[in-house]
């Protein structure tokens, strides 16, 4: 709420830190700081497994990993760099269409008669998948 109230009177600082920090490669290391708040999502409250830690940035730094994030996305789709079987990330995709991509190409896999073997992997179940 700050900085859209700000926005004419700060715009221009920022883009200075923005291109300092984009041409010298690096990141001011404030922004590389994060508050680590956990996140309750079910059970007892007393179980440490029952949340989600999440990172707290900076949101001047989010800002310009947005502007970038923007730019190369933009890059890369005005070029057709990027596969459309890419969802993440792209506009107009998301995991829905994903999912029904995926629907279709195992329907006509089972159609055909062929068998078809999925895995589903989470995220937060990668070490423990490791591990076995």
């Amino acid at each position: 709420m700050f900085l859209s109230r700000t926005a004419t009177a700060v715009a221009k600082p920022l883009l200075i830190l923005f291109n300092c920090s984009y041409n010298e490669g690096r990141l001011p290391q404030d922004w590389k700081n994060a508050v680590i708040s956990p996140i309750f999502k079910k059970g007892h409250k007393s179980n440490p497994e029952n949340y989600s830690p999440i990172s707290l940035i900076s949101v001047i730094c989010k800002i310009m990993e947005s502007l970038i994030r923007d730019s190369i996305t933009e890059f890369i789709q005005k070029r057709n760099l990027i596969t459309d079987h890419q969802h993440g990330f792209i506009p107009r995709h998301s995991c829905l269409t994903n999912l029904l991509e995926a629907l279709e190409a195992w329907t006509s896999i089972l159609d055909k008669g062929y068998g078809l073997d999925i895995i589903y992997l989470d995220t937060m179940l990668h070490r423990r998948f490791l591990e076995k």
